[in-house]
């Protein structure tokens, strides 16, 4: 991922422009001729919308997918109760899925970016030297996972 590309993501994630271009030691000129070149504002609310429109999607689905495994449940229990059903594995299977799709577990190059952010603005009020010191390091780390993605 280039200097440019992981910019644009951090903005779609929420960055300001000021702080993509600490992060990534660029100039912030450079980021804001980024962002205007290559429209990360529209990409932004695209982004945006999509994923709202996606999560409603899926909830629909897990709704669907509950309500279904309720009625099972309910006829189980008028039919006979000395008899215990199990809800079958490809329900379970299927509603796994749906929420896995929804807390989407893969890391995101954003993900690093914010945890580290979070843990500096934490070390300083406990050791400015400390995080002085590995501020180095933590800027080296970014940068090889920026590459990697």
């Amino acid at each position: 991922m280039t200097k440019r590309e992981a910019a644009q993501t951090l903005y779609v994630e929420g960055y300001k422009q000021t702080e993509i271009a600490k992060l990534l030691d660029v100039s912030t000129n450079t980021v804001n001729k980024w962002a205007s070149s290559d429209k990360w504002q529209e990409k932004k609310i695209s982004v945006d919308l999509l994923q709202d429109n996606s999560v409603q999607r899926i909830m629909k689905m897990i709704d669907y997918q509950t309500r279904a495994i309720e009625r099972k449940y309910e006829s189980w229990l008028k039919e006979d109760v000395n008899t215990t059903q199990l809800i079958e594995r490809g329900d379970i299977d299927a509603l796994q899925k749906l929420f896995t799709t929804i807390r989407q577990d893969t890391k995101k190059f954003s993900d690093y970016v914010s945890v580290l952010k979070e843990f500096f603005e934490w070390l300083q009020h406990k050791d400015i030297d400390a995080a002085k010191s590995l501020s180095l390091f933590a800027d080296e780390f970014i940068n090889v996972k920026r590459q990697q993605f």
